[in-house]
């Protein structure tokens, strides 16, 4: 896993509010994309994160400018079975 966050938020401030949010499939199989924006108490943000081997592992990416975010996430879908080493199977 890589992380890259950076935030600097309003102290006085417990904003939230979703403005827009999409949720996408892709031609890949497993795959999708949700893109937000909203509100918060943020004055600069700035997160990124790539994960690999984990429930919904994919890329996420955050970036904020006094207290408007955009959030784009591309992701997989499956759980990952730590023990296994692999991919949940859908079968119960």
């Amino acid at each position: 896993m890589i992380s890259l966050n950076f935030n600097l938020r309003n102290p006085w401030s417990n904003t939230f509010k979703n403005l827009w949010f999409r949720f996408y499939t892709t031609p890949i199989k497993n795959k999708f994309i949700e893109i937000e924006a909203y509100r918060d108490s943020s004055i600069v943000s700035f997160v990124f994160a790539w994960t690999i081997r984990q429930s919904h592992s994919g890329v996420d990416l955050e970036l904020g400018l006094l207290g408007y975010c955009l959030r784009f996430n591309f992701y997989d879908n499956r759980h990952w079975d730590t023990n296994a080493g692999h991919w949940e199977s859908d079968r119960v």
